[in-house]
């Protein structure tokens, strides 16, 4: 296999990964109510998690003894880990309209903290705040997604170099 098709796919899952995990990390620092939900964190240990095998694959490109099967096994959790942080972003914003607040205002990724006040549900984020985060939580389900085709598109080469008698998995 060619390895500049390797490196370049190597580069998307590293810059897919890192937009994950800073998008999922400014939707928990703008968490004011309560504790960040738990998506969010795992969206962000994606990003992390990506970042991570990103990096193996990338020096694994140049270093001959990393192209094992562990680097195989590594992006093949990266990539479980991004098609299940996406499915439950796209699980928790389904029916929501970023422009239709209405529709976003106590979403437990977007709203930022929701409490009773008064038998009331109050929720932190004002209109504009709420349509922003809106925005970046879907982002960041579609970078998931994304990270989720390269991590394929990487452990499918690797076969593919393995097959043809190749060395590793890189």
């Amino acid at each position: 296999m060619n390895p500049l098709i390797i490196a370049i796919l190597r580069g998307f899952q590293f810059i897919f990964s890192i937009i994950v995990l800073g998008i999922s990390i400014s939707l928990a620092k703008g968490q004011r109510i309560g504790s960040v939900p738990a998506s969010t964190g795992y969206a962000a240990f994606t990003g992390g998690l990506g970042t991570l095998a990103s990096l193996i694959g990338i020096a694994g490109v140049f270093i001959e003894s990393l192209q094992t099967l562990i680097t195989w096994a590594v992006d093949g959790l990266a990539g479980v880990a991004f098609v299940a942080g996406g499915i439950t972003y796209a699980i928790l914003l389904r029916g929501t309209s970023c422009s239709n607040i209405l529709t976003i205002w106590d979403n437990t990724i977007i709203s930022g903290g929701c409490r009773k006040v008064d038998k009331e549900k109050v929720c932190w984020s004002t209109p504009g705040e709420a349509k922003s985060r809106c925005t970046s939580a879907q982002a960041d389900a579609a970078f998931m997604f994304l990270g989720f085709v390269v991590c394929v598109g990487v452990c499918g080469m690797g076969v593919l170099r393995r097959r043809k008698g190749g060395v590793g998995f890189v």
